[in-house]
């Protein structure tokens, strides 16, 4: 009797104590390698906004372009990545150039040098077509977490003068562990002025 009494008080104890684990995970801390082609801007935005850059580096090296095609478009049908069709074909061309079979290819200069000026395209579009352009519903709402804090939250933190500048910075340069263990990558083709757009944005929820 004593032996199923100290029995039954052990797996209540440890009921208790399952009940009351916490797993903390590490803030994620893995970039994508950085290029001149066109699709590591595309890549950065749309790619980690669901999962670690990680997933890219542990693909089989000598992957064929054929397979990583495949892999971009599953990541939007089945599972539903908010990128358009129009930007697969960069995408794929970064991806085997840099993790799959055609690593060390070189970059064309004729391809290389559109980053930049697509960077500047967004420039005096209104708020709702910088949220579009950049995916930014993809991870945000206005009122509630869905992948990132909700815009009612971010503007409760950074009420004051020098809030539109910091959630600036912060689209801009991206970063980890301010809001969990996901990821916001860089939105550095943004100009300040747009960044700072959408910031007046947040803030204003």
């Amino acid at each position: 009797m004593q032996i199923r009494t100290l029995a039954a008080t052990v797996a209540l104890a440890l009921a208790g104590s399952a009940g009351a684990l916490e797993i903390q995970l590490p803030p994620e801390t893995a970039t994508y390698k950085p290029s001149e082609l066109p699709g590591y801007q595309l890549v950065q935005r749309n790619c980690m906004t669901c999962h670690a850059a990680q997933y890219a580096s542990s693909q089989p090296p000598a992957s064929p372009r054929a397979y990583w095609e495949a892999t971009v478009k599953k990541m939007k049908k089945p599972f539903g990545a908010q990128f358009d069709d129009a930007d697969v074909p960069a995408m794929v061309d970064y991806l085997v150039k840099t993790y799959g079979a055609e690593r060390g290819a070189a970059v064309p200069a004729a391809v290389a040098k559109p980053v930049a000026a697509a960077v500047t395209t967004a420039s005096g579009k209104d708020v709702k077509t910088l949220l579009a352009a950049n995916g930014c519903m993809a991870c945000h709402a206005l009122d509630q977490k869905v992948v990132g804090p909700g815009f009612a939250e971010v503007a409760a933190r950074y009420k004051g003068k020098d809030g539109v500048v910091a959630v600036a910075a912060n689209i801009r340069s991206g970063g980890s562990g301010k809001w969990g263990p996901v990821p916001m990558p860089p939105f550095s083709q943004l100009s300040e002025t747009d960044a700072a757009a959408l910031a007046k944005y947040v803030l204003n929820r």
